[in-house]
């Protein structure tokens, strides 16, 4: 990939490309191009194979280097260049009690990265004896997440959101959850929604409506396969636009299932468990008859 790039940026034909692979062991990695020289070297310390690609050429040098200064002086450029620093030099570390650690490695301070990062808001230092910038905390963690600093190298970006996604949820005062869900509870909404909007799995969510539902103060209506909730003094009932279309129907009316069938087009079976459902919401009423008609009732109706 980076010898495509290069020779799509400028004119290396008949150039002296050299490529120096350097392994753990003595074997020797296979460099699937031409006219290129390939040259092995063991380093015990090495985890996996890395390679230096080069070209000595003083007209080429000094095109790169302009090249370069284009680009680290165009600031728009500024989330792609962090990009390429970490891919290159950037890891994760982890450790005990909740320890995360966003490290890039530098020999020395770079002016450009601290640019960089004071651009973005990340908030770091330099640590002298580890050589390397180091990023912590939930805030800037979660702007390196936003803005995909770690997508170029896809273990360092499975490290990242792993790491990432273990952080602690926020912490509330007790009740919190309960009183402010209650709350929002005044139009309807999903589990996954409320999820969202605190910051908490579903699962945690779920127990809390559980605990209110209980205490009868919401109630909750599936409508295509979701849940949806509402407090119980809004007097409400949700219900699916097919089914209110149902009920639409049986207004001032009676039907049978047949009937209702033929005229959603739909077959018995399915028609008859919708009225069932609506039945059993104490929506519709099935006479001695067994034709169905509406009920009246002192709650809202809302589709979904």
């Amino acid at each position: 990939m980076f010898h495509k790039v290069l020779t799509s940026l400028f004119d290396i034909k008949n150039k002296k490309i050299r490529i120096y692979v350097y392994n753990s062991s003595e074997e020797k990695i296979k460099i699937p191009l031409k006219e290129v020289r390939v040259n092995n070297y063991i380093d015990k310390r090495a985890t996996r194979p890395y390679y230096i690609w080069r070209l000595a050429s003083r007209e080429l040098n000094k095109k790169w280097k302009k090249h370069v200064e284009r680009i680290i002086n165009n600031k728009e450029l500024y989330v792609e260049v962090l990009r390429g620093f970490f891919a290159g030099e950037g890891n994760i570390k982890t450790g005990s009690h909740s320890n995360r650690t966003i490290r890039i490695s530098q020999g020395k301070p770079s002016t450009l990265i601290e640019t960089i990062l004071d651009r973005l808001n990340v908030n770091y230092r330099f640590s002298i004896g580890e050589r390397n910038y180091v990023i912590t905390g939930k805030s800037n963690w979660e702007i390196f997440a936003k803005l995909k600093i770690t997508e170029l190298h896809p273990e360092k970006k499975l490290r990242f959101w792993e790491a990432f996604n273990e952080f602690k949820e926020e912490h509330y005062e007790k009740n919190y959850l309960r009183d402010n869900i209650f709350n929002l509870l005044a139009s309807p909404q999903t589990t996954k929604e409320l999820a969202l909007r605190f910051n908490r799995s579903q699962a945690r969510i779920y127990d809390v409506l559980e605990l209110l539902k209980k205490s009868s103060k919401i109630d909750n209506f599936r409508v295509r396969s979701k849940d949806y909730w509402i407090r119980m003094d809004q007097k409400v009932i949700i219900i699916s636009k097919i089914k209110y279309k149902y009920l639409e129907f049986l207004d001032n009316v009676e039907k049978t299932t047949k009937e209702v069938s033929e005229i959603f087009n739909v077959d018995w079976k399915s028609s008859f468990a919708r009225l069932r459902e609506l039945e059993k919401l104490g929506m519709v009423i099935r006479t001695k008859n067994k034709s169905w008609r509406r009920l009246s009732m002192d709650k809202k109706v809302i589709p979904l």
